[in-house]
């Protein structure tokens, strides 16, 4: 079932009384549409999705937009502002959060940010050549011909910068080492044994009535689909958040 045909689905069950499911609708779906149309409403006809204010027990009504050509008009307006300034990915996102919703807005907010030509041209100017007080530094040190001195001060800047970086550890008799070799796979081996025993978990996943905690930043990390999907569930700055995959 696709986003559009989730949200068609709910609108039925909120407001046919007498054939809430499409014919030929599995129970195993219908149990879903029921799970997912506890965070909507209806009012005037129109689908609103209700999200819980941060750390309180009252929710605020975002409008769900169906349609794909107002979605796209409601993008381009929010994110060129009056005076002709263009916002960033995250202010256009959030400013559309504030009263929208659908599934995938802050994807569709990259995608149209990344072939808005404004956005691009600026883009190519900040990462041009030039830019930036090292490169211009550089530049003026060139003209007056201290670049054998530039070199010098270039090969201790990225000494100095590997040695911020080595990673330090302690084994077991107390030695003080600088590498470890499988630091990585030790990582993701006691933050799953953290998970398997409910430690330092901070969001739990609501997936066909039963409940799975896990870690929020190793899920965002490793999958698009859940770092896009905290942002719009409103779970990125929530300590305790649950998040009801039910027709996702």
């Amino acid at each position: 079932m696709s986003c559009k045909e989730s949200y068609l689905a709910i609108f039925r069950y909120l407001t046919d009384e007498r054939e809430p499911y499409a014919p030929g609708t599995p129970g195993n779906t219908k149990r879903k549409i029921r799970k997912a149309a506890a965070c909507y409403v209806v009012r005037g006809g129109t689908l609103y999705y209700q999200r819980r204010l941060k750390g309180q027990d009252v929710f605020t009504e975002l409008e769900v937009v169906l349609r794909d050509e107002r979605r796209k008009e409601l993008i381009e307006q929010t994110h060129v502002l009056e005076g002709g300034e263009h916002l960033n990915q995250q202010l256009t996102w959030e400013s559309i959060s504030r009263k929208y919703w659908w599934r995938g807005i802050l994807k569709q907010v990259k995608d149209h940010i990344r072939e808005c030509t404004t956005c691009t041209a600026r883009r190519g100017a900040d990462d041009s050549p030039g830019v930036g007080g090292r490169a211009n530094s550089r530049a003026r040190k060139r003209k007056t011909g201290d670049d054998d001195d530039d070199d010098e001060d270039d090969e201790e800047e990225e000494e100095g910068e590997t040695d911020k970086h080595e990673l330090v550890y302690v084994n077991s008799k107390g030695e003080v080492n600088q590498f470890l070799s499988n630091h990585g796979q030790t990582v993701l081996e006691k933050l799953n044994h953290q998970r398997i025993n409910n430690q330092f978990c901070d969001i739990t996943l609501l997936i066909e009535g039963e409940e799975y905690r896990a870690h929020k930043a190793v899920l965002a990390a490793c999958s698009e689909y859940f770092n896009e999907l905290f942002f719009e569930k409103g779970a990125a700055s929530t300590h305790e958040a649950v998040v009801d995959l039910a027709g996702e």
